[in-house]
């Protein structure tokens, strides 16, 4: 089985390894985090209206919703880790032996490629949050609206998932030389978080459309 020592930890325990002056985890474990809060919090909804008497006709809606959370919460899990482990990766090849011109550019080589495997990690966590947003916006329009609130903070949620995943895949790109690669890869980057904004700004009009009465 997989070792997931930061998503194993204790919220104190995150927060305080966090606050350390140890390079990871960083923003690309809390972009994941914030997705799988995301991802939380809209289950929750899903299921706290499914079991309400009164909105049977949602049911099967928000066990759509139920389902679609806890498959992008586990995805989202997963990257809290994920995302340390790649840049661990990249300190390792960092580390590298560099005294002959042929480990030089083994290490060079080295190098590259664990960038780019850093990069993929919030390009993924990047590519989910158009899900997060999706369901937070529908459990916020036929949620129970007790939990209204609840609803809106999951897409609050992944929005901030959104900006923090694409502050780390541009950072990871400018380490990169593969211009054909990163053109590619910042070109996606930059669609994925437009339509982020886009399904955010829809849900924050809703919620406080909602809210204000």
């Amino acid at each position: 089985m997989k070792t997931t020592p930061l998503a194993s930890m204790t919220v104190r325990a995150f927060c305080e390894e966090l606050a350390s002056s140890s390079p990871a985890p960083g923003g690309g474990s809390v972009a994941a985090l914030s997705g799988a809060l995301s991802a939380a919090l809209s289950s929750m909804v899903a299921s706290l209206t499914f079991e309400k008497k009164g909105f049977e006709g949602v049911r099967p809606e928000m066990e759509r919703i139920g389902g679609e959370g806890h498959r992008l919460l586990s995805q989202q899990v997963a990257a809290i880790d994920d995302d340390t482990f790649a840049f661990n990766r990249v300190m390792d090849a960092f580390g590298m032996p560099k005294g002959t011109d042929e480990q030089k550019a083994a290490r060079k080589s080295a190098i590259e490629e664990a960038t780019k495997g850093a990069t993929l990690e919030p390009m993924g966590t990047l590519e989910r949050c158009a899900s997060l947003l999706d369901i937070a916006a529908a459990a916020a329009e036929q949620g129970n609206p007790n939990s209204l609130s609840d609803a809106g903070v999951a897409g609050l949620m992944a929005r901030a998932a959104a900006h923090g995943a694409y502050y780390n895949v541009l950072i990871n790109l400018s380490g990169i030389s593969d211009e054909g690669w990163t053109s590619k890869i910042r070109e996606k980057a930059d669609l994925l978080l437009s339509q982020a904004n886009e399904k955010a700004a829809a849900l924050e009009k809703l919620m406080l459309t909602k809210l204000k009465g």
